[in-house]
């Protein structure tokens, strides 16, 4: 269970990063949400293809 919750982590972060970002940035309202959800697609699909290939990794080394 403890490693699921580890597992959340860097999107957790991505999340609060966007938010930070866009939350300081004096945009227009629809472009900010805009950024935000092409930003967090863009992450999110980076994140998942890094911990699948570091999983892959240590699937190598056993």
């Amino acid at each position: 269970m403890l490693t699921r919750s580890w597992q959340l982590l860097p999107y957790t972060l991505l999340g609060a990063v966007l938010f930070a970002w866009v939350s300081s940035a004096h945009l227009n309202q629809f472009f900010s949400v805009y950024l935000v959800l092409l930003a967090a697609q863009l992450g999110t699909v980076g994140i998942y293809s890094l911990m699948g290939w570091l999983r892959s990794k240590d699937r190598q080394n056993f």
